[in-house]
């Protein structure tokens, strides 16, 4: 079966390349899922009036803002594996339908 360099060391078989997508896939949607219904419920305002409510309110939110970065982050490189593995699936194929041609 043929493998498809992804780059970076990495490589799948031809075989597992939609699976591999698909999963790659629902991961991200999971990730964009979390950070919509998490946007809004993450954040916390302050019970009291007082400093001390703002401050651990605000410690609470840099918390949140800081989760939100990393789903992000991930959401990037997971878009960005996605199209590796499509990339590399559309050049193996051109490359066998030129083998074909040639032959």
């Amino acid at each position: 079966m043929a493998a498809l360099d992804l780059g970076g060391g990495y490589s799948i078989d031809l075989a597992d390349a939609d699976k591999f997508i698909k999963a790659l896939q629902n991961a991200l949607e999971r990730l964009r899922s979390t950070l919509d219904t998490s946007a809004n419920e993450l954040r916390v305002r302050p019970p009291g009036h007082d400093d001390y409510s703002g401050l651990i309110a605000n410690a609470y939110n840099e918390v949140a803002d800081q989760h939100r970065d990393w789903n992000l982050r991930k959401q990037e490189e997971l878009q960005v594996l996605i199209d590796q593995v499509n990339a590399a699936i559309a050049s193996y194929q051109q490359t066998e339908h030129n083998n074909t041609l040639k032959g």
